[in-house]
């Protein structure tokens, strides 16, 4: 994250929850699906970094799934459950999510990503 390299990113997020058995994930409620993705990615990401993670972090317009802030880079991530990411990025861009950061001279990312109930794992991932 501190190279802003979002290919690498994705190929370890992806690896690392491929990792995790099928058997923990939650299968019942399709809310509850997205969340356990959505906190799983929050754990790694205050795991591994010293950087400042907001998780549904509420602004005017809506909550963002996860914002991530480095020295130089911040990323702005929407999740979707068996989506595409395409509709997580037209989501950023709908309610305004990057707005807030608009004086901000930090290099900005905006990232949707898709999680796949099946395979339990990243299933598409676009960033700009």
């Amino acid at each position: 994250m501190e190279a802003g390299d979002t290919d690498t990113l994705r190929a370890l997020f992806t690896s690392f929850l491929a990792s995790i058995p099928y058997t923990m994930r939650r299968k019942e409620d399709e809310a509850e699906r997205e969340r356990y993705f959505q906190y799983t990615f929050y754990l790694i990401m205050r795991l591994i970094s010293v950087y400042t993670v907001y998780v549904e972090k509420v602004q005017s317009q809506g909550r963002v799934d996860c914002v991530v802030e480095t020295r130089q880079y911040i990323y702005i991530f929407e999740f979707k459950l068996d989506g595409t990411a395409s509709e997580a990025l037209r989501q950023i861009e709908a309610k305004g999510y990057v707005r807030e950061y608009s004086a901000d001279p930090r290099k900005l990312y905006q990232i949707g990503a898709t999680f796949s109930s099946e395979t339990g794992t990243i299933s598409d991932w676009m960033c700009r």
